[in-house]
């Protein structure tokens, strides 16, 4: 039943949309980490992983958002610039 009413408001809209105009073609990486955010003394014993870093990051085309993420990173960051170092490696 929803296929339907979707299929039925994507006939009605099919003129509407999103206009994008580029001024530019550039390609933009933006990220950022949140080093051990999560991390509390005393929870290490029950869950490692809440020493883990926080990446998230946009990749741009001309302006425009092409992906996007946010997630626990894979490895454990002894600092916030090895943090931001692994965030600028995922998001490439």
């Amino acid at each position: 039943m929803a296929v339907l009413r979707i299929g039925r408001y994507l006939m009605a809209t099919r003129s509407e949309g999103l206009i994008l105009e580029p001024k530019n073609s550039s390609l933009e990486l933006w990220f950022d980490a949140d080093f051990s955010g999560n991390w509390k003394a005393e929870d290490v014993h029950v869950d490692r992983a809440m020493a883990k870093s926080r990446t998230g990051y946009i990749i741009k085309y001309t302006g425009c958002p092409i992906t996007w993420a946010s997630k626990m990173q894979t490895k454990t960051a002894l600092s916030a610039t090895e943090a931001e170092l692994i965030a600028l490696s995922e998001g490439l």
